[in-house]
């Protein structure tokens, strides 16, 4: 598969596996609700589209508390984004609404990281980053030289 098609099926896997985050996220967290599936998809992708715009905004202005606290800051931010995506839905007339900050906050956590494993699992990874590791093959599959470090 060539790069370009490799790089919109992986666009749309995430997207995916972060509806099937936002339904896990609303079966446990008492406050989230939603509609069919597809509702779920186009929440997932307001989701994006919030995080890429306003919540690199947010990220930016919040630089301060979220270096004091070690990064942990960005999880109230993504608890915010994720309760303003619930009202937008719910403005949009989606079947998905978020009934406070807490639920927003969890349901984020729990969201994201079901989309994280996710994605760990099915998505390939793009092994030509970096040096390769012991015992991988390279291109000319010839013998690797000796080094000898002191001698």
């Amino acid at each position: 598969m060539d790069a370009p098609r490799r790089m919109q099926m992986n666009t749309i896997l995430r997207f995916l596996f972060s509806a099937v985050g936002l339904l896990v996220a609303s079966s446990l967290v008492s406050g989230i609700h939603h509609g069919p599936f597809v509702d779920l998809l186009i929440v997932a992708v307001l989701l994006g589209a919030l995080n890429a715009t306003v919540g690199q905004v947010l990220r930016f202005l919040a630089l301060v508390p979220v270096a004091c606290s070690f990064g942990c800051f960005n999880l109230v931010i993504n608890g915010l984004i994720f309760w303003w995506a619930g009202s937008l839905s719910r403005l949009l007339g989606l079947q998905f609404s978020v009934d406070g900050f807490w639920p927003a906050f969890w349901g984020a956590l729990i969201s994201s990281a079901v989309a994280g494993i996710l994605g760990w699992i099915f998505l390939p990874k793009d092994r030509k980053k970096g040096r390769p590791g012991p015992g991988s093959k390279r291109d000319d599959d010839g013998p690797r030289p000796i080094k000898i470090v002191n001698p």
